[in-house]
């Protein structure tokens, strides 16, 4: 009984590891066929040794965290207060999205291969979705709203209550929508999920 227990973390860590590799193969994240990712897939986030210790909002962060300086979004209308820098998941998914990191810079590396295009958000965020601000637009939570929210398999999350890169977008999704998202664009269902008058 003793080796069924000890062996039971060991089973949902592969059985996880497999969920996990199976939502990330194929999608734009997968950079297995590149030069240089060696065949990997998770290792140019993720590693089981020597992870980052600063990077709480990810398991394992194996990536150069950015330290550019972001203009964020601000606007008369916005009824919350806002960070003055991106944080937690954001400022990870920053670091290869604002075109100061390289995607090679992993594991102790400084890489060369940096994002271009329309993946290339800039340090400029003045003109996209505020992240990194709380949620607190509800003085209560509606009812059936804590299940999507706050749930412990939320459809869209806010992370420590905050609204995030991830509340919208699922980085190992494969291609279930465009862009990564959560939920589909036809009809507005992503934003009305959240803006609904």
């Amino acid at each position: 009984m003793k080796t069924i227990l000890s062996l039971a973390p060991v089973c949902f860590l592969l059985l996880s590891t497999s969920i996990v590799s199976a939502g990330i193969v194929g999608s734009a994240h997968d950079f297995a066929a590149t030069d240089w990712s060696a065949g990997e897939i998770c290792l140019p986030c993720h590693t089981p040794h020597n992870a980052s210790t600063t990077a709480t909002s990810a398991p394992l962060w194996n990536h150069l965290e950015t330290t550019a300086t972001f203009t964020m979004y601000n606007s008369a209308t916005l009824q919350v207060a806002t960070e003055t820098e991106p944080r937690g998941p954001s400022k990870l998914c920053l670091s290869c999205h604002d075109g100061t990191v390289a995607l090679d810079s992993f594991s102790n590396m400084t890489g060369t291969n940096f994002i271009s295009g329309a993946f290339n958000l800039g340090t400029d965020l003045s003109n996209d979705h505020p992240i990194s601000i709380k949620w607190q637009h509800q003085t209560e939570i509606p009812p059936g709203c804590g299940d999507c929210h706050f749930s412990s398999n939320p459809t869209v999350p806010f992370p420590n209550g905050f609204l995030e890169c991830t509340t919208c977008h699922d980085v190992h999704n494969q291609t279930t929508f465009p862009s990564l998202l959560r939920l589909s664009m036809q009809g507005s269902e992503l934003c009305l999920h959240c803006h609904y008058k």
